[in-house]
């Protein structure tokens, strides 16, 4: 179990779509809080549009990781907008304070956030899967 102590240092973080968006912040805790060297199969600029995210999503997904159903620290957390078809947002799992959270931000947030996963319908956001990284 993750220290809150150490999430700190990321939420908060002003989002921006072309600088610091879902996909930068879950690159980000990879490499600065696990160690992880990720790389996006997608490039700048990212779609912006959300169905073209989800797209993008979709075509790289199995690429980055493989599916698990037991998520620990560090897994990536594929989200999707309550009634759409397909994820487009993507944040970090981490389980403190004795309950999973996501780490995330996306424009609506304005920030990075730390939400319980039982939290996030209440944000519109439903979670498509977990992913362990390759």
């Amino acid at each position: 179990m993750l220290d809150a102590l150490q999430l700190d240092r990321f939420v908060g973080i002003p989002y921006c779509p072309r600088h610091m968006d879902c996909a930068d912040l879950a690159l980000l805790v990879q490499r600065d809080l696990f160690g992880r060297q990720v790389v996006l199969a997608g490039k700048r600029a990212r779609p912006l549009d959300l169905d073209a995210q989800a797209a993008a999503i979709a075509g790289y997904c199995s690429e980055l990781g493989r599916p698990v159903t037991q998520p620990q620290d560090g897994d990536a957390v594929l989200m999707r907008d309550i009634g759409a078809d397909h994820a487009g947002h993507i944040g970090t799992y981490v389980f403190t304070n004795y309950a999973p959270h996501v780490l995330h931000t996306s424009h609506k947030l304005g920030a990075s956030v730390l939400h319980r996963v039982q939290d996030l319908p209440g944000y519109g956001l439903a979670v498509e899967g977990y992913f362990r990284w390759k």
